[in-house]
């Protein structure tokens, strides 16, 4: 069963912060930050750490929260209201880093985190067409990065772990097995974050287990209507056993389970938002908002997210998601690659080589088939005393079958419609036999 794979472009429309764009001041308080190179800000001062500031604005109608480092900073005015005066030289000595539950971040992770390790693992790949969960996006693939992520970024909840999500959707039956690996396996180590490019069916299905999501400006995230077969949508049961799986993952995301559901099957969605930036989601359209509208399936793009709160913040390179985040002080691990716009991690490798593997494998596949039945027919067709170079060249194209489903153990499924390993394992074992007897 596969999910639906195409959807319909949403433009995003949000502003990108320049110098001499005029900022509408956020609700409540009016604070001004006079800043070294000339420009006044309006807005509110909402947090201040060592010297940066985290001030809010709005742009178009929409939130927007801007990091200034202490150096950028002349002055601050301030609302009666508002907090008290910024230090541009920082805490004195005793200060104590100030935990992140207030913020919605995991309360296990400092704001204040000098240096604090960062990395980014990338789920999916559109160019070359290497997106497809399932195939390219596995749980496995993930859990043999595991070792590498705990190397560069520790254990100890601090180390940041980016997953930057980049599919277009894919196989419905990989969606547990990845949500289970996020929240096992990699949230009792790492700060999880997912970074949504392109998040569509089962990508969204997928990242929706993690609580803290960030946007990049072009990013789109939902349509996870489920199809199989000659496009045959799933109903009956097998939606049914659909929907409780996702009631599942969202609430591991600390996610509203109607929002999910507005994105799988049509239903209407609406909010209201307090003074607070609290968000309430009703099933209907009784909301301030209308999120969804009836017999439309739901996907956010990256300033709908924002606006409805979904998103934690919009960002397009890891400088930005840095701010979004409030890490000032961040060490992105890896190694600076051309056209990479990330440090590429020892994990990040693994998983490209992952990716690259599995596409030379697929396009591959018939080649490696054809090689091995030709082979055997040789040696079938040739006397006991010349079979043994026809029985090497089968098992070399066998020993390249096992290869490609060892490197991807989804190809047991998807190539040869086994539903176990141990069903491969035991096909493959047939044919090493066949080739032994060829050779008596």
């Amino acid at each position: 069963m596969k999910l639906m794979r195409r959807m319909r472009a949403w433009m995003s429309a949000l502003a990108v912060l320049v110098a001499g764009v005029c900022m509408t001041p956020a609700a409540g308080a009016i604070d001004k930050i006079h800043l070294k190179d000339g420009r006044v800000v309006e807005g509110t001062v909402k947090e201040e750490l060592d010297g940066y500031v985290w001030f809010v604005t709005k742009v178009g109608g929409v939130e927007t929260e801007v990091l200034y480092k202490p150096e950028q900073i002349s002055k601050i005015e301030r609302d009666a209201g508002s907090p008290s005066p910024v230090d541009p030289q920082g805490p004195q000595s005793g200060d104590q880093p100030i935990m992140a539950s207030d913020s919605g971040v995991p309360a296990r992770t400092p704001r204040f985190a000098g240096g604090t390790k960062a990395a980014v693992l990338t789920l999916g790949e559109r160019q070359g067409g290497k997106d497809m969960v399932g195939i390219f996006v596995t749980a496995d693939s993930i859990r043999r990065c595991i070792p590498l992520l705990e190397e560069e970024l520790g254990t100890d909840g601090t180390g940041i772990l980016v997953l930057r999500v980049n599919s277009g959707g894919g196989a419905l039956l990989e969606i547990q097995k990845l949500s289970d690996v996020i929240e096992y396996e990699l949230k009792p180590k790492f700060r999880v974050v997912a970074w949504i490019d392109w998040a569509i069916s089962a990508a969204a299905m997928t990242s929706h287990a993690v609580e803290e999501v960030y946007f990049t400006r072009r990013g789109n995230y939902g349509a996870c209507t489920g199809w199989f077969g000659a496009l045959q949508a799933v109903t009956g049961r097998d939606l049914e056993d659909v929907l409780f799986m996702m009631e599942k993952i969202s609430a591991r995301g600390k996610h509203d389970p109607i929002i999910m559901r507005a994105m799988q099957i049509m239903e209407p969605l609406s909010c209201s938002i307090d003074e607070n930036g609290e968000v309430k989601w009703f099933k209907s359209l009784d909301g301030d908002y209308i999120v969804n509208e009836p017999n439309r399936i739901l996907t956010f793009n990256s300033e709908t997210a924002a606006k409805y709160k979904f998103s934690k913040g919009t960002a397009d390179t890891i400088e930005e998601l840095a701010q979004a985040m409030r890490v000032p002080e961040i060490n992105w691990v890896g190694e600076w690659i051309d056209g990479v716009d990330y440090p590429v991690c020892k994990a990040e490798k693994e998983m490209r080589r992952f990716r690259d593997q599995t596409k030379s494998d697929q396009d591959r596949t018939n080649e490696y088939f054809v090689r091995y039945q030709q082979s055997i027919a040789m040696a079938q067709g040739t006397p006991r005393e010349e079979r043994g170079k026809f029985v090497n060249k089968a098992r070399e194209a066998l020993d390249l079958i096992v290869r490609m489903v060892r490197n991807n153990p989804n190809f047991h499924l998807f190539v040869f419609n086994m539903a176990t390993m141990d069903e491969f394992n035991a096909f493959v074992e047939e044919q090493r036999q066949l080739l032994r007897d060829l050779m008596k």
